[in-house]
């Protein structure tokens, strides 16, 4: 069984209601901040850098990311740059 996490693209005032409300439910949450270095504890959230959620093992957690207008989520499967890599090979394949 895989473990659920979210990611919430920036905190302000359209992101806070979703974000507050997956944490009464005792969902893991994190708000990335390309600002942050690492992993930062503020207050009711955890803020995380780009890196934080490349490095997320997929076999061990299903990610969801939250953009704006965060109504919906997006499941994130592997990493951004495993997707730009396979890219790059087809085009290659493909030529």
């Amino acid at each position: 069984m895989k473990m659920n996490v979210h990611i919430i693209m920036g905190l302000n005032e359209d992101s806070l209601g979703p974000a507050k409300y997956l944490q009464r439910r005792h969902e893991v949450v994190y708000i990335l901040d390309n600002k942050i270095k690492g992993v930062k504890k503020r207050r009711d959230f955890t803020f995380v850098d780009p890196a934080f959620v490349d490095a997320i093992d997929h076999t061990l957690f299903k990610v969801y990311i939250y953009e704006p207008p965060y109504k919906n989520a997006r499941i994130l499967r592997g990493s951004k740059s495993f997707i730009l890599e396979r890219r790059e090979t087809r085009e290659d394949d493909e030529t």
